[in-house]
């Protein structure tokens, strides 16, 4: 629930019906028999289970073969039917409705009594997703920011040639997660699948500072340089681009709070907190360790393996445009094809019970996660002309999934022998109503006569972006007299909030761009150099962009996070580097000093966030395939594209000194 929109008409329109008929969820289980007869054993455990389900406080309706503690074979649908036999064995289909979103306890309770009828069981539905959710996020929890952690640490030892310094980079980092999360804990915010990984960006972008830190601190100190002086050395160097990346990155962060879901908002404001937390201990507790408590025997630090010669050699100068301009059109290519697939199940890897859940429903039933057509009349749900219109509009919408309307059950109903002889009697209204107060039929989650309404169940072969908009346009068409017709459900908030995702996306990236262009100004004091400090920053976004479309994956509310975080640490790298030359007056010497931290924080970072892949989840899976692209283009460009340009305005500053 954390990723819908806080406004969309899709939600509007869902909660409208929910409250109409009284419900907050549909959870949606199919029975597997195990047998090719419904014999009494198991129409006695359905009827039982139907009854202790019916009879749970939070569950509004209960739809199966179940009707007035009777099992009966009869299907009120063709299409959507409560008992199907498939591949030589019954399938029993029982729907729950729910008066609110079942909590975990809730629904582990219902699975509870699903496991004791004694047969095999799959479900699917919004609440049993957030409770599968809360199951892998907890499984995350447990393991991921630690192999995270170390993953990063095993890159840093590899370059620094020093555990020592190794742990004195990162440690800024790991205070300022362990922060965020004792703040999470003392304003009572409760774990979600965005707050599970902020400790995690936050140990990823705040490393970056530390890195730096003590890389320049190591130099210092192989002057000769006492500590509290190689301390000072160092704060004199990096202090102001510390402070820069710190409000350029939190800027950054900050302008997500123009999205519209919470999910960005939890990250934004979590994230941005650990940032500063990790700043605050980057300057002083790394100082009053390295002082005080850490003595690192600099004598046996050697430099790094990887050190960015390579790249000054062979990409300095013409080399970096090529280089640029190639990631440019690729992103110009990839660019029109990206996707905004983002749908509940989508979430989950294929391997997760979820999706196999899903998919086993699906083949039986042609859908699994349904959405609502929800109608209202102005004065009479029964009336000829609206039961007209919507069997029409239901046959169209047939094209795409199963449908399961009221009045298709009540035309069933009313073909029977007892309901024909009535037509000599009673109009076809009387009898429809007379159908309706039946007590023993499951109607009340259906049509609301006080109401006027009526709620018709659409389950979709696809939830892909194509499939829900093709639905849309043919309910917005139906043009039925008097009548208001919307679908909606889980899957069209969130296709909302696609449709929203590249307007809101670009936005945020306009106005963190402009936050940290004014913040590079006014720290650095020079136009051209805070300009140039965003450019690589500004094509890694656009390349991103482009990878994306090359890819596959879809631009969702989880993916636009990888943006943000390659724009803080992008600026991070510029910034240092920007600086530094400013200061020393000197790019190859700013290199030099700069070069070392920023890969190795690239690639361990990229490194790091590969553990990512080992959740169930997809949108983790996807943060890190991202996070190795930005990272590998943030750094190249800041390697090369940035000193070179850097290079081309001292020499138009050298040979104009005056400005002219």
């Amino acid at each position: 629930m954390i990723f819908m929109p806080r406004t969309s008409p899709a939600k509007t329109s869902f909660e409208a019906m929910n409250r109409v008929f009284e419900s907050r969820d549909e959870l949606i289980v199919m029975l597997h028999t195990g047998k090719d007869t419904l014999d009494a054993e198991t129409r006695n455990s359905v009827v039982t289970l139907h009854d202790t389900l019916n009879s749970l406080p939070y569950v509004a309706s209960v739809v199966s073969p179940v009707i007035d503690h009777h099992f009966t074979d009869a299907s009120l649908s063709e299409e959507i039917s409560v008992i199907k036999r498939h591949e030589g064995q019954w399938k029993i289909f029982i729907s729950i409705f729910t008066t609110e979103i079942p909590g975990r306890s809730k629904i582990e309770h219902i699975e509870s009594l699903l496991s004791a009828s004694g047969m095999n069981y799959d479900v699917t539905g919004t609440a049993f997703l957030q409770k599968r959710l809360v199951d892998f996020i907890l499984q995350i929890l447990c393991y991921l920011p630690f192999i995270s952690i170390f993953l990063i640490l095993l890159v840093f030892r590899f370059q620094m040639r020093s555990a020592k310094a190794t742990f004195m980079s990162v440690l800024p980092a790991i205070v300022g997660a362990v922060w965020t999360l004792g703040l999470a804990g003392w304003i009572g915010k409760e774990v979600s699948i965005v707050t599970a990984v902020a400790p995690i960006f936050t140990i990823v972008i705040g490393s970056a500072d530390g890195l730096h830190f003590v890389s320049h601190y190591i130099e210092a100190r192989k002057r000769n340089e006492a500590k509290k002086k190689a301390v000072s050395s160092t704060l004199r160097l990096v202090g102001v681009p510390m402070i820069i990346t710190t409000l350029t990155t939190a800027g950054g962060f900050l302008s997500l709070l123009v999205m519209n879901t919470d999910a960005v908002w939890e990250l934004a404001v979590f994230t941005t907190a650990g940032i500063v937390f990790a700043a605050l201990a980057t300057w002083f507790l790394l100082p009053l360790f390295l002082i005080n408590v850490m003595d690192l025997k600099t004598s046996r630090i050697h430099l790094p393996p990887i050190g960015g010669k390579a790249i000054k050699r062979q990409l300095w100068g013409k080399p970096s445009f090529v280089v640029a301009a190639g990631i440019t059109i690729l992103a110009l290519i990839g660019f029109p094809s990206v996707k905004t697939d983002f749908n509940p199940l989508s979430m989950f890897k294929s391997s997760t019970d979820v999706i196999k859940s899903a998919e086993a429903i699906a083949e039986v039933q042609g859908g699994s996660l349904p959405v609502y057509l929800f109608v209202r009349h102005d004065n009479d749900i029964l009336n000829n002309e609206l039961r007209s219109g919507i069997n029409g509009l239901c046959d169209s919408l047939r094209h795409y999934g199963k449908v399961l309307s009221p009045y298709d059950v009540l035309g069933r109903i009313a073909e029977q022998p007892q309901f024909r002889m009535m037509r000599y009697f009673s109009s076809e209204h009387e009898i429809l109503t007379d159908i309706l107060q039946m007590e023993q039929l499951p109607f009340g989650y259906m049509i609301n006569t006080e109401q006027h309404a009526a709620r018709i169940t659409v389950m979709p072969f696809s939830l892909s972006s194509d499939t829900l908009i093709a639905m849309k346009k043919i309910v917005d068409s139906a043009g039925i007299a008097n009548t208001d017709v919307d679908i909606t459900g889980i899957s069209y908030i969130m296709e909302d909030l696609n449709r929203r995702m590249v307007g809101n996306l670009k936005n945020t990236l306009m106005l963190s761009a402009g936050i940290m262009f004014l913040l590079l100004f006014v720290s650095l004091r020079r136009f051209v150099p805070a300009l140039l400090s965003l450019i690589p920053v500004l094509i890694t976004t656009f390349a991103l962009y482009g990878f994306l479309g090359f890819s596959g994956l879809s631009l969702s509310v989880v993916t636009a996070l990888v943006f943000s975080i390659s724009i803080g640490i992008g600026v991070d790298y510029a910034v240092h580097l920007t600086y530094t030359a400013l200061k020393l007056k000197d790019v190859h010497k700013a290199f030099d000093y700069t070069a070392r931290p920023v890969m190795t924080n690239a690639l361990g970072l990229a490194i790091g966030m590969t553990a990512l892949v080992t959740t169930p989840l997809t949108i983790h899976m996807n943060i890190s395939i991202m996070m190795w692209v930005a990272m590998m283009v943030s750094m190249f460009l800041s390697l090369s594209l940035l000193p070179t340009q850097l290079n081309m305005y001292f020499k138009k500053k050298n040979k104009y000194p005056d400005g002219t």
